[in-house]
């Protein structure tokens, strides 16, 4: 009998050049596959050889199944499966934690998960310039992957969910933001047949995709005939055409929820995202487009009036190091000409 285990988390802060944790000194990045500890545990990440820390890019964290041996490493592979590697091709920074393991008898309560999700997603915003994060998981990591998805904090650092043979109780109560993120769940025919119709878990993905369906979340199903608890060639084709299709929304959730947490201390860095979800080739749907719109249009009425305020000062000392600061804040985006006409004007 498969058991499997639940949990979520996050936290975070993006930056672009690789700090141990605390910032005490560089940790020796390298192009490739990184093994990555914390105080809390592991995760391997892998950086793609075209990277630029100048450039967000996008990240796929892959969640794996059950670990019951507790010095197990499920993660490592996880690059490797047939799914990430065609994430990678499509641009994708990859993360594998390497999740806690199982115990009994209570399965579902992994003590450790949330402070050990919490310190890696902050860490990881430490070594690379991050877009979105998109989550996904197989069996036991599907099931980490719902929750992420319907947690009332820590869904604003994921743009969207690929659940892959998992299924968890859901959110009826959820906020708006949560239920119109993208949520993609692949099973199998012979894994929800195994399991008792009545259960979200392993094999219980109808009983989850109903659930999604009847509260209004964004959420597609695909079931594979004759397939059981495994990820099979269709599923992961299934898996990258939802991604494909959801680019720009997974682009624009990550813009406004990362704005949301950066704002007053990075607006620039805000803003760069959401220009980047703006200019997305695949457009985002109706309900974030208005978010991505209204999101950017505070930002830029917050920064035309920082620029206007500045440029009023009458010491003209203070009124350049004002105007400065401004302009390295707002560097890489449209406000930066704003700053530097401000500094042209007598």
């Amino acid at each position: 009998m498969r058991f499997v285990a639940l949990a979520c988390v996050m936290t975070v802060a993006l930056a672009s050049t690789a700090l141990a944790q605390g910032g005490a000194k560089p940790v020796p990045l390298k192009k490739g596959v990184n093994e990555v500890n914390t105080p809390e545990g592991k995760y391997w990440l892998e950086i793609p050889n075209n990277y630029d820390p100048k450039k967000p890019m996008p990240v796929i964290c892959f969640l794996h199944g059950k670990t019951v041996d507790l010095k197990a490493d499920n993660a490592r592979g996880q690059l490797d499966n047939a799914f990430v590697i065609q994430m990678k091709k499509r641009g994708y920074i990859a993360v594998a934690p390497v999740m806690p393991p199982e115990h009994r008898p209570h399965w579902f309560e992994n003590g450790n998960s949330y402070p050990f999700m919490e310190t890696w997603l902050n860490d990881l915003h430490t070594k690379v310039n991050v877009q979105y994060i998109v989550c996904s998981g197989f069996s036991a990591g599907a099931n980490y992957t719902m929750h992420y998805g319907q947690h009332r904090s820590y869904h604003a650092w994921f743009s969207g969910y690929l659940v892959m043979a998992g299924g968890c109780p859901v959110d009826k109560g959820a906020p708006e933001e949560i239920k119109k993120k993208p949520i993609w769940l692949g099973c199998g025919d012979v894994d929800n047949d195994t399991y008792d119709a009545t259960l979200n878990t392993t094999g219980g993905a109808r009983k989850t995709k109903d659930e999604l369906k009847a509260n209004g979340f964004d959420s597609y199903y695909d079931e594979f005939p004759k397939v059981g608890h495994t990820m099979d060639q269709k599923m992961v084709e299934k898996g990258l055409a939802f991604c494909d299709a959801n680019q720009g929304n997974f682009a624009a959730i990550g813009a406004v929820m990362r704005t949301g947490q950066i704002k007053g201390k990075e607006p620039g860095k805000a803003l760069l995202l959401l220009e980047m979800a703006a200019a997305t080739k695949v457009k985002p749907n109706e309900y974030w487009a208005k978010k991505l719109a209204e999101t950017t249009t505070a930002l830029v009425d917050a920064g035309k009036k920082a620029i206007a305020d500045a440029a009023a000062l009458t010491d003209e000392a203070k009124k350049k190091e004002e105007l400065t600061k401004l302009g390295q804040a707002w560097i890489g985006t449209s406000m930066e000409k704003l700053v530097k006409d401000a500094m042209a004007r007598k």
